[in-house]
Order: structure tokens, then C-alpha cells, then sequence
């Protein structure tokens, strides 16, 4: 190949090169450019078939700071909680709404406003600093069915779409379970999961597990390795809002519970993961420049290609 079509050959991918790591400078940069002066907002909608359950009050809690690593850190009420923030997936912060969900109802903790739908079944939040927020929601009766709101975990603000840029008023719509209204009883399970391989002998020999009715502690129940970590409540108020939470959690544990339809699975996990969380705002990540490195050394290796290429057409 003679010089000048190798020389134009390279050249192409080097523009080329300069222009895609532009793009993903401009990307990192914009996703952790996070001005944490900035107040931002809420919106939360509830509804089904496109028509909005008004009147339904939902509260509004501040759960978590970002941390100098770029994720969150608990704070305020929800300090102390044996929860865990880090590498969490979609189900994973389901789990982790619900259960702090619980606590905060066992523990009647004050939100940090509250406000009901309007006649589009939407609420909003306003004035909020950037933070990771909890909404709950009261149930809503219609046509003989109740619909249960799930609680949301919320990142304030959150990226956008295209992750160019961050969203400081997020809109969500909350999913919700429904139940007939005419039920007169109803039943739950629960049932313990442990993660902690190679750990099993910090499990202790048994656990104190708490049914919440509509906030309060109903019934406490003893979970071991006797019951297969497992219990049935039947015959309960059909008209209540049943909820889990842990009495107290064991020694170096993190827990989550979620609810899949009448049964609550309690994962206690040890120890708590310490990976960088997956869906979380990365503000002061440490690897910014490493695009800009790769294509620096693609520039070299290029350059490098180009002398040898020359070199040789002298030769000959």
C-alpha cells in the first residue's frame, strides 16, 4: 500500500476516533455534572386505564444522601436501618421500598411532606434538594376492588433518557396491587432466605418476624430451622393493609423484604455487597478519562503504523 492512501486511511480514523470520544467525554461529563445546590421535584400519578385516582394521599421521605463516591448513603430517620444500598438491580430496589416501607409505618416516622392526587391521580412534591426519596401511598376503593400503591424508591434528579443530562422534576407512575373489597379474610406467608455462603455459622439459631396491620404490630412470630423459617397467618382482616418487617436484625446482616402476592420473602444477606451500585448516580467517578486514554493509545498505535508503512516504501 503506498503512503498517501495509507496516510488518508489513517487520517479518517483518526477524526473518526476524535469525534466518537468527544461524544463520550461529553456523555460522562454531562451524567456526573450533578448540581447538588439545585432544588428539583417530584410527580407521582396513580391511576388505572388512563384515569387518575384523585383525593389519595401520599407521603414523601428523604432517605438517602449521595455519598463522595457517587452513591447513597442513608441519613436523617433511615440511618440506622440494616439496609443496603449498593449494587442493586430494578427488583432489588423494589424490595428495598417495601421494606422501608414497613419501617416507617411500624415506626411512625414523619414524612417530609405530604400531598393527595388530583382529579388526574397525580401528586406533587416540590422544593426537594437532590437525594434519594421514598414515596408511600394510601390504598384507593372502587367498583367493589381496593387498589394498593407499591412504595417507590426515587432518585432526585434522575438521567434522562439519552443520559446527556440530568432530570431535576421526575414524573412516575406507581404500580399497585388489587384485591376484591368484598374479601372478608385473607392470608399471608413468610418465608426467610439467607444469602451468605460460606458465612452460615453467624446465622442465629432463630429470628423474630413482626405482621404489621396497617402499621401497627399484630402478631410477632419465632422463624428457625424447626419451621423451615416459614409461617402461615390465616384468617386475617380482609379491609387491613398487612405489611412485614423484621423485629431486629442479626449481626452483620443487611435485609430486604418483598412482597409476591400473599407471601413476604425476608432475604437476609451477608455481608453486605460492597460493589459499586449499578443504577445509581455516578457523580466523581474515577474512571472519567480512561475513554480518553484508550483512544490516546489507538492514536499511538495508529501513528506507529503509519512510520513503519513509510519506512518500508523508502526502502523499496
Amino acid at each position: 500500500m503506498e503512503a498517501k492512501p495509507l496516510f488518508r486511511h489513517i487520517a479518517s480514523l483518526t477524526i473518526l476516533m476524535i469525534i466518537c470520544t468527544s461524544c463520550i467525554f461529553m456523555k460522562i461529563s454531562a451524567y456526573n455534572d450533578i448540581d447538588i445546590q439545585r432544588q428539583g421535584s417530584l410527580t407521582v400519578c396513580f391511576g388505572k386505564d388512563g384515569n387518575g385516582f384523585s383525593g389519595v394521599k401520599f407521603c414523601l421521605y428523604r432517605v438517602a444522601d449521595i455519598s463522595e463516591t457517587g452513591g447513597w448513603i442513608l441519613s436523617g430517620d433511615f440511618r440506622d436501618y440494616p439496609v443496603s444500598l449498593e449494587n442493586q438491580n430494578s427488583s432489588g430496589w423494589r424490595a428495598l421500598a417495601q421494606t422501608l416501607a414497613a419501617y416507617t409505618a411500624r415506626d411512625s416516622l414523619n414524612p417530609l411532606q405530604t400531598e393527595k392526587t388530583a382529579s388526574d391521580g397525580c401528586a406533587s412534591f416540590s422544593g426537594l434538594t437532590v437525594g434519594l426519596y421514598l414515596i408511600t401511598g394510601e390504598r384507593f376503593a372502587e367498583e367493589g376492588k381496593i387498589y394498593t400503591p407499591e412504595p417507590l424508591l426515587v432518585n432526585l434528579p434522575a438521567p434522562t433518557q439519552d443520559n446527556y443530562e440530568w432530570n431535576y422534576d421526575v414524573k412516575i407512575s406507581c404500580k399497585f396491587d388489587s384485591a376484591d373489597s368484598s374479601d372478608d379474610t385473607v392470608k399471608r406467608k413468610v418465608i426467610k432466605i439467607w444469602e451468605d455462603d460460606g458465612n452460615e455459622d453467624n446465622r442465629p439459631e432463630e429470628i423474630y418476624v413482626q405482621l404489621l396491620e396497617n402499621g401497627s404490630v399484630a402478631d410477632t412470630v419465632t422463624l428457625s430451622r424447626d419451621n423451615n423459617w416459614e409461617y402461615m397467618w390465616e384468617n386475617l382482616n380482609g379491609s387491613s393493609r398487612w405489611q412485614i418487617a423484621e423485629a431486629k436484625t442479626a449481626e452483620g446482616y443487611t435485609v430486604s423484604v418483598v412482597q409476591e402476592g400473599i407471601t413476604f420473602i425476608i432475604t437476609n444477606t451477608y455481608p453486605p455487597d460492597t460493589k459499586p451500585p449499578d443504577e445509581l448516580p455516578q457523580t466523581g467517578m474515577p474512571w472519567l478519562p480512561v475513554p480518553l486514554l484508550a483512544c490516546g493509545g489507538l492514536l499511538l498505535v495508529l501513528l506507529g503504523v503509519l512510520v513503519r508503512c513509510r519506512r518500508g516504501n523508502h526502502d523499496e
